[in-house]
């Protein structure tokens, strides 16, 4: 398997209301085809990959250890949470999240200088240790 992740962004229904200027996400959205918007991947289920087209990678450590991390092969950048683009509505950006993580793409991607990405993402997994099973909590990765 190999140990490249894609970086990409695919916004689920609605997504885009998380950041204030909607109206440059609408137009970019709506030119999405209909299969990229729907939440059809599940990286979570191990079990439906293929040689061809492998869901999930696993990182090893650069330095020949035993270490691995199994991580969703698409991941969610958290830097539309940088405020750069508008005003962050936190509530919207958590269910975004969740919404995400419910559709199998559970790893997110942050950095210290994506604002308050690491905040939103102690709100979201607070959430999901509340409200969702044990198992989405063991899938997510941040």
């Amino acid at each position: 398997m190999s140990a490249s992740a894609a970086h990409a962004c695919l916004p689920l229904r609605g997504d885009c209301a998380a950041v204030g200027s909607a109206s440059r996400t609408s137009r970019r959205r709506s030119r999405l085809p209909q299969r990229a918007r729907s939440p059809a991947v599940r990286c979570a289920r191990a079990a439906e990959e293929t040689e061809s087209a492998p869901r999930v990678a696993t990182l090893r450590s650069g330095g020949g250890g035993a270490d691995s991390l199994v991580i969703c092969r698409v991941l969610n950048g958290m830097w539309q949470t940088s405020g750069a683009w508008g005003r962050i509505d936190r509530d919207a950006a958590v269910d975004a999240m969740l919404r995400h993580a419910d559709a199998g793409l559970t790893t997110f991607d942050m950095a210290d200088h994506y604002g308050p990405a690491e905040d939103l993402y102690g709100i979201f997994i607070n959430k999901v240790r509340r409200e969702r099973p044990p198992e989405l909590l063991e899938e997510i990765k941040g």
